[in-house]
């Protein structure tokens, strides 16, 4: 890892949250990225359905 990477990585660890809340926002703001996870995309019919078997509240289903 080259000395700049490791400089950016050890000043990193010294902020707060907060700190890095406001870091993560300027990036995203000066290089117009975002990062937030991407949401992957559902298969052709809709959701998925729940596992056989089990319900909502995760209660098994009357046989």
């Amino acid at each position: 890892m080259s000395e700049k990477i490791q400089t950016i990585i050890d000043a990193v660890k010294e902020l707060s949250v907060i700190e890095l809340s406001e870091l993560v926002k300027a990036f995203e703001e000066e290089f117009g990225v975002s990062a937030a996870a991407p949401v992957a995309v559902a298969a052709a019919g809709g959701a998925a359905a729940p596992a056989a078997g089990w319900c909502r509240r995760r209660r098994p289903r009357p046989a």
